[in-house]
């Protein structure tokens, strides 16, 4: 059973004009930094990606918009309070942010601010860290003070909207650990679906705190050499494939959402991401497909996937 996307989460950009969210974008981003750091784990990106565009679509829901600017410095914050200060000093970079100069200090600027705007401690360095990035980017070494100001408020109301989406509201030692270790779900799966896992055909990642999921990834080109396949491949001698590794993915979720549930680690539903990380090459490689004309084609495929399974899963991997 396959659950499709919601609408379309529009976000504001530096000229006015607004486009739709891509949180395809946004992951490839976090991974980068992540691999840039040495951290090879793709669940912090995508538990951060999904948190993000849940929180997104909540506010997009209640008619708020934000911009490109207020979402990735989101995003830098939920790193920072994640303990991952590093990767996200590198996702900053990624979106060609200078590097603060020091015409200014910061400790200069939250004076001015606490003095003119009445701004806490927290408030003013905060406010003063952004309004030297702001000027750092725009070139400006030296800007009048009610440039400052304008940019500290600016900047003020741009932290008390993020509060409003903070989907995690949790410790900074609870955010950077998972509920549940994939070595704590494989000893609890069958046989048949430990060897699938370890053949590469289907993979599970353990539950995170950041935004508790299931993923579970599908690997068609593992899927064929399974079943001693090699291309070109029609359909009707592929699809006949599908049984086994159904069967899995059946297997895995009721038994996840026990295991949470019995250890009280979560109580409410949660959803089910299905990645397909290999389609578009499998689907070139196999069935003659050449993209972007044919990502239908692969969208078909994970659909006609998906239908056979008895839980509702999203579909990640791909476009739909």
């Amino acid at each position: 059973m396959i659950c499709l996307s919601a609408s379309a989460i529009m976000i504001l950009m530096e000229d006015g004009s607004k486009k739709q969210f891509d949180p395809e974008e946004l992951q490839n981003k976090l991974t980068i930094s992540c691999r840039s750091v040495g951290m090879k784990d793709f669940w912090l990106a995508e538990d951060m990606t999904n948190a993000v565009e849940n929180a997104l679509r909540y506010q997009s829901e209640q008619g708020v918009i934000f911009s490109e600017n207020e979402i990735n410095l989101f995003v830098e914050k939920m790193l920072e309070q994640a303990g991952y200060k590093e990767i996200s000093t590198k996702f900053r970079l990624l979106g060609n942010t200078r590097d603060e100069e020091k015409f200014f200090s910061r400790e200069t600027i939250s004076k001015f601010l606490k003095t003119n705007l009445n701004f806490n401690d927290e408030e003013s360095l905060a406010a003063a860290k952004n309004v030297l990035r702001a000027c750092s980017s725009l070139g400006i070494k030296n800007p009048p003070a009610n440039l400052i100001l304008e940019l500290a408020r600016y900047y003020k109301s741009v932290t008390l909207r993020m509060q409003k989406i903070d989907p995690t509201k949790k410790t900074n030692a609870q955010l950077s650990t998972l509920i549940l270790q994939k070595k704590e779900i494989l000893p609890l799966l069958s046989d048949k679906t430990n060897e699938l896992i370890d053949y590469g055909i289907v993979d599970i990642s353990g539950v995170s705190t950041l935004f508790p999921s299931i993923k579970i990834d599908i690997k068609f080109e593992a899927l064929s050499r399974f079943y001693n396949l090699e291309g070109p491949l029609t359909e009707l001698a592929f699809f006949p494939c599908f049984d086994i590794a159904t069967l899995t993915i059946n297997e895995i979720i009721p038994i996840v959402k026990d295991k949470l549930i019995n250890h009280k680690k979560i109580m409410q539903e949660i959803p089910v991401f299905l990645r397909f990380s290999d389609i578009y090459q499998f689907c070139t490689k196999s069935f003659g497909v050449v993209l972007p004309e044919g990502e239908s084609f692969c969208k078909e495929l994970a659909s006609a996937f998906t239908e056979t399974l008895k839980h509702p899963v999203q579909i990640k991997g791909l476009k739909i």
